[in-house]
């Protein structure tokens, strides 16, 4: 309930605010403050390890309400404020207040309340920087929190009152580390993320001077010799041209795309934050119509996640995401190019003649200009979509007849891609081997040991003597039972030659009776189920070189595989020549 009232009210802000700063406010992916410098390193006041995970973020132990020793103060949750300047914790201390000569600070609040144990908590003074830390590390927990609705908080005024306090609280804490004389190097930057982190949390809370002062401070720290600080301001400035963009300055599209790209050679390791901010900028430049610099971002995604990261994805399961995340993002490819359209023309043409039944001898399409043109594509564009997009191209030409172009495009997957070891060579090795194993087949018996979709015996010894056409299928894939009406036709013309027996491909839990008997599917089918999380997925796909629905195996009257045909088309000419 309270994170929907939270997005409703944050809806109402500026553009200005919940663009700018949206790549920092990832604070749950890209760590937070709570990344430590040390796994080992333990307060030494509280003796609280602080453990670091393997992604850099820490984990803290847990602790009892006497243990907050950065956090001092025991009022009740109802007590009214003190003024800052006497705001006297059960200590005797004085709690200091967060400076105020930045024009971005809000007033200060008095406590940030704690949800966890009823009681309001205030910054100390005279903290170590590893109690620093901690308290940034406690922050950046409590405002997860409140934002995901496991606060206790139900109202959204009460939510937000506690979000701004916590944040400023956070930029203070984050400015004393930062000026800390015994903090070293690396404390000192997570001070500065925290400070960057902090004023982004107030951006986004409705702080027009916050998001000023945020702009201003990522400018001075893009070049920070702390790795993670530099990311973080390059993100934030990322968004500001991204703003920019939307409010119609004219250098703003090119400012995302070098923005991005200084951010691409400075960052060690691809990130769900760069991620979601280059999708983001991409999606922007496209929406006002900056077509070319959008296409660049797309192809800065797929490098840098996909083709990079398919490498190493198999070591880490969290890559592995980050790799179909990336794709999602990228999205089909909005810019065709000189080389793509070249070889589209080409393609429509072909099939345009197959359609009218022209002889491959009279075509306006000569292996010589096929070859040319999709090695030039290969060439300029040798990225998973050219992958996939010329493998799609050697299906087209061996549906239609056209051997000798579906052979030169299986030539150049084979030469260009396949050995590459990341998805491109992975896409085109499929594409080979779903082409040799169509070549296999044909000739060869064909007796599945599978049950029917009823559950019963089915066996196609019952069929000898029978030209049997054979819909590969899915209930997943409603089209793929297009081409039934063109099979039924046949059949029909020849009932006492000619069956219809079906080959389902559905996973285990899909209810094909049900199916079935809702579209009114009348002929027999085997079931071979597919299993997704297998190297295979299905066995007779796989062994019929199946890579798309429609698909179709004709089966003559002795068993064996005669054709196989995925266009679609009228396949009469086939069965009366086997009926001769």
């Amino acid at each position: 309930m309270i994170q929907a009232q939270i997005a409703a009210v944050m809806g109402k802000f500026p553009k200005t605010i919940g663009a700018c700063v949206f790549a920092i406010l990832l604070t749950q992916i890209v760590g937070g403050c709570t990344r430590q410098p040390s796994a080992e390193s333990t307060d030494p006041a509280s003796g609280a390890p602080s453990l670091e995970t393997n992604d850099g973020q820490s984990e803290e132990t847990d602790q009892t309400p006497g243990d907050d020793l950065m956090l001092v103060g025991d009022s009740s949750a109802d007590s009214a404020p003190e003024s800052p300047a006497t705001n006297n914790n059960t200590n005797g201390e004085v709690a200091a207040q967060p400076v105020v000569d930045d024009p971005a600070v809000i007033d200060v609040p008095q406590s940030v309340a704690s949800q966890l144990d009823g009681r309001r908590k205030q910054l100390a003074n005279d903290l170590k920087p590893e109690q620093l830390r901690t308290f940034l590390s406690e922050a950046d927990i409590e405002m997860r929190m409140i934002t995901s609705g496991q606060s206790g908080i139900e109202d959204s005024a009460t939510a937000f009152s506690e979000l701004k306090r916590i944040a400023t609280w956070k930029r203070e804490a984050s400015r004393r580390l930062i000026e800390h004389a015994d903090a070293t190097e690396k404390e000192k930057a997570i001070g500065r993320r925290g400070e960057l982190q902090s004023l982004s949390h107030l951006a986004s809370l409705g702080d027009l001077k916050a998001a000023e002062s945020l702009q201003l401070l990522a400018e001075s720290l893009q070049e920070d010799s702390d790795p993670e600080v530099r990311s973080d301001s390059q993100l934030v400035l990322i968004g500001f041209a991204i703003e920019d963009l939307r409010n119609g300055k004219a250098d703003a599209s090119s400012r995302v795309v070098s923005q991005i790209d200084r951010l691409l050679q400075a960052s060690s390791a691809p990130d769900a934050a760069t991620l979601m901010v280059m999708g983001q900028a991409k999606d922007a430049l496209l929406q006002f119509e900056h077509v070319e610099e959008a296409s660049r971002v797309r192809a800065m995604i797929l490098e840098e996640f996909v083709e990079s990261g398919a490498a190493i994805a198999g070591e880490s399961d969290a890559m592995g995401g980050l790799v179909d995340m990336a794709r999602q993002i990228a999205g089909p490819s909005f810019q065709i190019s000189e080389a793509t359209a070249r070889v589209q023309n080409l393609m429509e043409t072909f099939i345009a003649e197959a359609n009218e039944n022209t002889d491959p001898s009279d075509s306006a399409v000569s292996i010589n200009d096929w070859k040319a043109a999709i090695k030039s594509l290969a060439d300029e564009q040798p990225d998973l979509l050219t992958t996939q997009f010329l493998a799609g191209a050697s299906l087209e030409a061996e549906t239609v007849g056209r051997l000798d172009l579906s052979e030169a495009t299986y030539q150049v997957l084979d030469d260009k891609f396949a050995s590459m070891q990341d998805d491109r060579g992975s896409e085109a090795r499929t594409a080979l081997q779903a082409r040799d194993n169509r070549e296999k087949i044909i000739g060869k018996t064909f007796d599945p040991d599978l049950p029917s979709t009823k559950g019963d015996e089915l066996s196609m010894d019952g069929y000898r003597g029978k030209v049997v056409l054979m819909p590969f299928w899915s209930a997943a894939f409603a089209d793929s039972l297009l081409v039934v009406d063109n099979l039924q036709k046949i059949a029909r013309q020849y009932p006492e030659k000619v069956a219809i027996v079906g080959m389902n491909l559905d996973v285990q839990s899909t209810d094909v009776p049900a199916f079935e008997s809702r579209n009114k599917i009348s002929f027999p089918s085997f079931r071979s189920v597919s299993d997704p999380e297998a190297s295979v997925a299905n066995s007779v796909a796989y062994r019929f070189g199946v890579v798309s629905l429609l698909f179709v195996a004709v089966i003559d009257q002795e068993g064996k595989v005669a054709a196989i045909e995925f266009s679609g088309r009228d396949l009469t000419p086939v069965v009366e020549n086997l009926l001769r």
